[in-house]
This record gives C-alpha cells, sequence and structure tokens, in this order.
C-alpha cells in the first residue's frame, strides 16, 4: 500500500507541528514552576496584603526569583503569604521583604532586599519565616498620607467658613464705608476737575518737550548710544540674578468635553515657579454644570394670628459658574503634590509625570454635612507635542445622583521660552 501525502495529510502535519511549537512556548513561558531545579518554600507575614495576589512576582535586584503561591492568615491575625524561591538563589536570614507597587496604578510585587553575598550557613532553609518586612515606598502609604492631608484641609475651610459667617457684619461695615469712600472722592474730583485738566494740559507740554528732545531727559530718552548703555547694564544684571531664582511663570489652557452632558468645560491656568521643584497654580474655570451648594432660608409665616419661623436648606445649582482655583504645589521625583483653592472649594490632589505620559487626581469639596461625596476627579495626558497635549479621565465618579462623567479633549502649554520666541519673531517681523 503506498501512502501518499495528500493535501488534507499536510495540513494534519502542520496542525500538528503548530500545536507542538505552542505546546513548547508555553511551557518556557508560564509559571516558573515548571522551570528546571525546583522551588523551595519561605513565609512572609505583613500587616498590609492590598494588591497580592497568588502568582504575584518576588524580585531581587529587580529579577524575579519566585512568586507568591498562598495567602492565608496567621495566628496573630497577620496576613501570612507562602513565597515560593528558586533552589539556585539562596536568601540571607538578614533579608528584608519589601511591598511595592510599579507605578500609579501598577502591579503589587514582593522585593527582597539582601546586602552582599550570602554566607555559606547563613541562608534561610525550607519552610523558613523571614522576620523582617515593611510596605516603604508604595502608593497604599502615599496616599495614606495625602487622605491625612485632604482632612487638614477640610478643617481648615471648616475654620475659614465659620470665620466668615461670625465676621459677615464687619464685612457688610466695611462695604459700606468703601462705598462712602468711593463718593466722596467722585465729589472731591468733581469740585477739582479744573485743577485736573490744568495738570493734564502741563504734562502734555511735557511729554511734547521730551519726544522733540527738549531738556536733560528729552536727550537721555532720545539719545539711542545711552539706550544701549542702559539695555546692556540690564542685561548683565539679569545674567548675574538669573538662573535658579529666576521665576518663571506658564501659561495654559485646555477643555474638556464632557461626554453626559454634550458640554465644554474650560481652563486657563497661570503658573509661577520662582523654584523647579515648587509652584503656585492659578485656574480660571468656566464650568457649564458645577456642583450643588446648599444654602438655609429662613421665613416668617403668620396664619391666624400666629406667627412662626420655617427654617428650610435648599439646594441649588448655579449653571455656567465661573470658578476659581488657587494652589501650592511640591514636586517630590516624579510626583507633585498640591493642595488649596481647587474649582472655588478646598482640596488636595497628586499628580504623576514620566515622560510624555501624566496622571492627575483631585479630590475637593470635601464638605459631607448634607450626605454629598467628595468630588474626585481623575485624569490622564499624553503629550503630542512639546506643547500641545491630549486628555481623558472620570470627573465626580462619587456621586450617586448622576453617571460617573467621563470626559476627553486637548491642551496647550506656553512656557518662559515659547513667550520668549513668540516676541523675538514678532520682532523679526517687525523689522
Amino acid at each position: 500500500m503506498t501512502f501518499k501525502m495528500t493535501p488534507q495529510v499536510r495540513l494534519g502535519f502542520f496542525v500538528f507541528a503548530t500545536l507542538l511549537v505552542l505546546a513548547y512556548v508555553t511551557l518556557r513561558v508560564s509559571s516558573t514552576s515548571l522551570s528546571p531545579g525546583g522551588s523551595y518554600t519561605l513565609y512572609l507575614n505583613v500587616n498590609e496584603a492590598t494588591g497580592i495576589t497568588k502568582k504575584t512576582p518576588v524580585l531581587v535586584s529587580g529579577i524575579q526569583v519566585g512568586w507568591v503561591s498562598d495567602i492565608s492568615l496567621s495566628n496573630t491575625n497577620q496576613a501570612q503569604l507562602e513565597l515560593k524561591i528558586k533552589n539556585s538563589v539562596k536568601i540571607s536570614k538578614n533579608v528584608e521583604a519589601r511591598i511595592k507597587t510599579i507605578g500609579f496604578l501598577g502591579d503589587t510585587y514582593v522585593e527582597l532586599f539582601q546586602r552582599g553575598a550570602v554566607a555559606q550557613g547563613d541562608e534561610l532553609k525550607e519552610d523558613s519565616l523571614i522576620a523582617t518586612a515593611s510596605n516603604s515606598g508604595d502608593m497604599n502609604s502615599i496616599m495614606g498620607q495625602v487622605g491625612a492631608v485632604a482632612e487638614d484641609v477640610k478643617a481648615i475651610t471648616a475654620v475659614l467658613r465659620e470665620i466668615t459667617v461670625k465676621n459677615q457684619q464687619n464685612l457688610n461695615s466695611i462695604i459700606e464705608n468703601m462705598k462712602a469712600l468711593a463718593e466722596n472722592m467722585n465729589l472731591m474730583v468733581a469740585r477739582n476737575m479744573s485743577n485736573v485738566d490744568g495738570t493734564l494740559d502741563n504734562l502734555n507740554v511735557v511729554t511734547a518737550k521730551m519726544r522733540n528732545g527738549e531738556g536733560t531727559v528729552g536727550k537721555l530718552l532720545n539719545d539711542d548710544e545711552t539706550a544701549n548703555k542702559i539695555n546692556e547694564s540690564l542685561d548683565n544684571l539679569n545674567g548675574l540674578l538669573g538662573g535658579a531664582n529666576k521665576l518663571r511663570v506658564d501659561l495654559g489652557y485646555h477643555t474638556e468635553y464632557l461626554g453626559n452632558t454634550a458640554q465644554f468645560k474650560n481652563y486657563v491656568s497661570l503658573a509661577l515657579k520662582p523654584k523647579p521643584d515648587k509652584y503656585f497654580l492659578f485656574e480660571f474655570v468656566d464650568d457649564p454644570a458645577p456642583d450643588s451648594k446648599h444654602s438655609t432660608v429662613t421665613s416668617t409665616i403668620t396664619s391666624g394670628g400666629t406667627t412662626s419661623v420655617v427654617t428650610e436648606e435648599k439646594e441649588k445649582v448655579d449653571n455656567d459658574s465661573f470658578l476659581v482655583s488657587a494652589q501650592l504645589a511640591k514636586k517630590f521625583y516624579d510626583f507633585t503634590l498640591r493642595g488649596g483653592l481647587i474649582e472655588s472649594s478646598g482640596g488636595v490632589g497628586v499628580d504623576y509625570d514620566y515622560g510624555p505620559v501624566g496622571m492627575k487626581f483631585s479630590a475637593f469639596d470635601l464638605e459631607t454635612k448634607h450626605g454629598e461625596k467628595p468630588h474626585l476627579k481623575a485624569m490622564g495626558t499624553v503629550n503630542v507635542t512639546k506643547s500641545v497635549y491630549l486628555l481623558g479621565g472620570m470627573d465626580d465618579f462619587l456621586n450617586k445622583k448622576q453617571d460617573p462623567d467621563w470626559f476627553m479633549g486637548a491642551g496647550v502649554n506656553i512656557t518662559d521660552d515659547d513667550i520668549k520666541s513668540l516676541f523675538g519673531l514678532m520682532s523679526l517681523k517687525g523689522n
């Protein structure tokens, strides 16, 4: 009987060979439990195991040497992690385990930190317990600190609100005094209008003489050599006082298209940077649908000769409100912590920037007297050019009265260097 390589047989061989290749690749990239050499077991007790799952990697000097095989509750009510470590890797008895995360929203991993080589007889044996563990450097601890800052800002805004209410009468008196002062100034100007006109005429005569080069000041202003010397002196002074202590000014604008309301929310920002790692941020926000505000309304009702006072709480939304932000920001490596006034309400925020990609998180409007939820906003940005970027995210996603409002948009950021380049081009064009 002659065996023929029909197309069906060739196809069968091809499929079989493909399956063998896939099986080989799967075995190569599967969990390290299938790796040659086997593994041994160590245990680790931690106070917080949030984000840790089975197969969470275990790293030494950034290289994976094992994984978490099981998670259970120890007799001391701590989370006990069962670690599988490759037999080829020796772990010393003085090793320190750290729970860390990769990036702002990254995965959790276990890092084993040990100094130098492991001496003979100083390595941990099968089923040994790692004595030292910490959660230093992870995002959970950072967010915990941000939460504490938010509580402090909330307390400060409550005190400021109380001070404003107690001094409302004084503020009204100040406003009335300013109004009376303005009226007196108007009356004074009206009585002395003739003197003002005469003074303006004298100023016109003086400026005309200066423009024509008459007098010492006129010659000084119209002498090109003197002007050049003054400019040269200012350049030298600017070079002497410049550098790290020079104040930088950044201008920005971005718009957000709100997916649920099909409206646009606009931001104009001004950043004053006395130092590279510290700046003041001012924003002016045009919000078509801001958060609602509560107010207390007291009414007097007379019925049947009886007068009663009725007090009620009203919730009001001022559409197309103009909001203001004023924040102090401090940068720590790739993270920036900021706090102050966010969209006309106290709040805090944390930003993360790495190359062209950035993430921003803000928490503000922290009032909970009427059952409100804090206003949370998360936004991601991607730079298209040095000055232009795209953005997207979620806004007010704790508010149960509405669906989480997604948004997307674009923005532009103009630095000192951009402004200088722009004026340089305008000067060349004028010449």
